[in-house]
């Protein structure tokens, strides 16, 4: 699964997030999923305590939000999710050629932390 390799990944960026803060714990990760983008919400969420458990991120909270796909149809120019039908085809002309617009991206979108000591 693929998914344990985007929550490592998820960590490390938190991670020097939180180094280069000066943060003594990070409470909440916020990161954005495309629907294409073949990650599954529930793994990332199941596998977080695990990559998180001894490190600064450890106790803190993971959000996912889905950023909902969104494809353009070469053959009649409409925009619509192809998530939403039947064998994700067009929904005004039955094409399958299409462009992406959204959704196969993942990004943090934020990292809330806990400063430490300025000292």
């Amino acid at each position: 699964m693929h998914e344990m390799s985007i929550v490592m990944r998820l960590a490390d960026i938190a991670m020097d997030y939180a180094r280069r803060n000066n943060a003594k714990r990070i409470s909440r990760v916020v990161v954005q999923v495309g629907e294409l983008t073949g990650a599954v919400p529930r793994y990332l969420s199941m596998f977080y305590p695990a990559v998180a458990e001894g490190t600064l991120l450890e106790g803190s909270e993971l959000v996912v939000e889905t950023i909902a796909a969104s494809v353009f149809c070469t053959d009649c120019g409409s925009t619509y999710n192809p998530t939403r039908t039947p064998e994700m085809k067009c929904p005004e002309c039955g094409g399958e050629s299409c462009d992406t617009i959204e959704g196969k991206s993942m990004f943090v979108k934020e990292i809330a932390i806990e400063e430490g000591d300025a000292s």
